[in-house]
């Protein structure tokens, strides 16, 4: 009986972490739809009305996942990861050994 109950509770966190990953996926993925969208309405001079309704479904989705990001406690860079990483940026700061780091 033991076996069982560890093997189940095992496989509810891979699921659970699939589902964590997923929604990271997601999130970033609308986050980036979302930020495009504001910059088209604050860079356009007149926007058809389709495009505002878009932003505005993007921003209620936006909002939602990081309800839902909240409930699960999860932490992500939703920024731009995958250009941070390939790039090798660090978090800016005054200290100067973290502005002249040899690589």
């Amino acid at each position: 009986m033991l076996f069982h109950l560890t093997s189940a509770s095992k496989k509810e966190n891979q699921l659970k972490r699939r589902y964590d990953e997923e929604l990271t996926a997601l999130i970033t993925a609308v986050h980036q739809n979302y930020s495009t969208l504001l910059q088209l309405e604050q860079n356009a001079y007149d926007l058809p009305e389709d495009l505002l309704i878009l932003e505005k479904i993007a921003k209620v989705k936006y909002l939602f996942l990081l309800r839902e990001v909240k409930k699960r406690q999860l932490t992500a860079d939703i920024s731009a990861p995958k250009k941070a990483k390939a790039l090798k940026w660090r978090k800016r700061t005054n200290h100067a050994e973290d502005i002249f780091h040899p690589e």
